[in-house]
């Protein structure tokens, strides 16, 4: 099992990188385009759950919908996309506080939270993509987001094996602490330092630099969270199979989703990007 993780975590890598780095922007586009209409199909089984023809058909009607507006959205739907996110995402956080475990979600709850899914994967995308294609060395702002997320993921891991005590979310997702989370911060302050030393990949103070890399790091656990909660309450371990050892899109993705407005949010409100 963990060959495999290894194996599929280096293919994802390469050409996730390749292709942001060294193609052109209409093909991150359609790679996006490819990732929103799985997550779409995954969304649609966790929640709603139309039956697998209906899935398909949600996935890639969102596909060419991305494909056909992509390159016409402009700055100030995307800041006021971003604003929506964040505030859809602080809404989810104090959620956590309220949520208690049912398993037999009603309908219209899980329509509820289908339509909050859509939005988040719609804000992330196309933040995603306005990154690429509309910020100087976009493909490297965009590489060093996600090792934000990644980099926090694995330094909360290693940080909660060995010094995990207190349970961030027991009722959520029992193997996350506090101590983790804590680790990961730390990791990636240093990455961070590390980063803005040795580059000039965003053109701002330090302070801006640590609040973004930060802001950006603690969100992407609450995205981690919130589909767990999507999968508690359909009963499932991993939103889909399409990736060998790792589960689903989503399952890979979650803390990105939720990263990818706020990171940009940051970039807004520092004037780096306007």
């Amino acid at each position: 099992m963990l060959k495999q993780r290894i194996i599929t975590a280096c293919v994802m890598a390469t050409v996730f990188a390749g292709t942001i780095l060294f193609a052109s922007h209409d093909w991150v586009r359609l790679m996006f385009a490819i990732f929103l209409g799985v997550s779409f199909y995954e969304l649609s089984e966790l929640t709603i759950k139309p039956g697998k023809s209906g899935s398909i058909a949600i996935g890639v009607c969102s596909a060419a919908v991305l494909l056909v507006s992509g390159s016409i959205i402009e700055v100030e739907i995307i800041k006021y996309q971003t604003i929506a996110g964040s505030l859809l995402w602080l809404g989810i956080t104090l959620f956590f506080a309220v949520y208690r475990f049912s398993g037999h979600w009603s309908l219209m709850k899980r329509t509820f939270f289908f339509a909050i899914g859509v939005c988040m994967l719609w804000i992330c995308i196309t933040s995603l993509i306005y990154v690429h294609g509309h910020i100087a060395n976009g493909g490297w702002v965009m590489l060093y987001l996600m090792t934000l997320v990644w980099i926090a993921d694995i330094g909360a891991y290693f940080s909660g094996r060995r010094f995990g005590k207190n349970k961030l979310a027991p009722g959520i997702s029992p193997g996350k602490t506090w101590e983790g989370v804590a680790g990961g911060m730390v990791v990636n302050i240093i990455w961070m330092l590390l980063i803005y030393s040795q580059t000039s990949l965003l053109a701002m103070s330090l302070i801006w630099f640590i609040g973004i890399g930060l802001a950006t790091s603690t969100i992407s656990v609450v995205g981690d969270l919130f589909e767990s909660i999507l999968k508690r309450e359909a009963g499932v371990k991993d939103s889909g199979r399409i990736l060998p050892g790792h589960g689903g899109v989503l399952d890979r993705f979650d803390s990105i989703i939720a990263a990818a407005p706020i990171f940009l949010m940051g970039l807004f409100l520092s004037g780096t990007v306007g």
